[in-house]
């Protein structure tokens, strides 16, 4: 989950905005009126935020925390576009409470989260060598995240014309997110134990750490267009 590879760094960051972001639209266009400013809202932060993961920041506790939310925040966000979609197609709520009632898979993975954050892993992933955090977790396979992101994003394009067909209820749907979300959220909680325990210990040591490989991470945002733009606004 944290392995910093320079390779696909830039592919994973990119990978997760243009989920995350095509999802904002999707509920933005279920509900207009109502989700268009906080989507809009949504995706700039979004934009901030993958933007100081790939060409700003050093610190690894914070390329943690989005590692976390783009891995363990898929299910959830489906759910809550399938959950929205079934409040105001088919139960014909309210705009209101078609919001209430799709932040419900949400809600539920944000407290199997906080339940899971106590957790106490079998083994830590991030081994701190001076100023640097190792990832001592087998990497995955160069681009199979990328490939898993666009896989689910292409599959998620396909919920509205299965529920136009009549053949799966949006309530099932619902319910199989969930699951989905509670299970990702159950596999990865060993990594979960260790980025609490990476915080800890920043919090206690009162510093931040960087990658192991900082300075190929650094070769890559020099060699990028955008890199050099963000790296001299940082400067300044």
């Amino acid at each position: 989950m944290f392995a910093a590879e320079a390779e696909s760094f830039f592919s994973r960051i990119l990978a997760t905005w243009f989920f995350f972001t095509m999802f904002a639209f999707f509920a933005a266009a279920l509900l207009p009126g109502l989700l268009t400013v906080p989507a809009v809202i949504a995706c700039m932060g979004l934009t901030y935020w993958c933007v100081d993961c790939a060409y700003r920041t050093e610190r690894f506790g914070r390329f943690a925390a989005f590692r976390l939310f783009s891995i363990l925040g898929l299910a959830p966000v489906i759910g809550f576009v399938c959950a929205l979609m079934t409040a105001s197609k088919e139960l014909k709520l309210g705009p209101l409470l078609s919001v209430a009632f799709g932040c419900i898979p949400v809600i539920i993975a944000v407290v199997a989260y906080l339940a899971v954050y106590q957790w106490c892993g079998q083994h830590n992933d991030l081994v701190v060598r001076g100023q640097r955090v190792e990832v001592a977790e087998v990497a995955p396979r160069r681009g199979s995240t990328v490939m898993l992101s666009g896989l689910a994003a292409g599959l998620s394009s396909m919920i509205y014309p299965m529920v136009k067909s009549h053949n799966i209820s949006t309530v099932a749907l619902v319910l199989a997110v969930v699951a989905l979300s509670l299970f990702v959220i159950f596999y990865y909680r060993n990594n979960i134990a260790a980025f609490r325990e990476l915080k800890e210990r920043e919090t206690r040591e009162r510093c931040h750490y960087t990658f192991m490989n900082v300075e190929e991470i650094r070769e890559r945002r020099v060699a990028s267009l955008l890199g050099r733009i963000f790296a001299v606004r940082t400067r300044r």
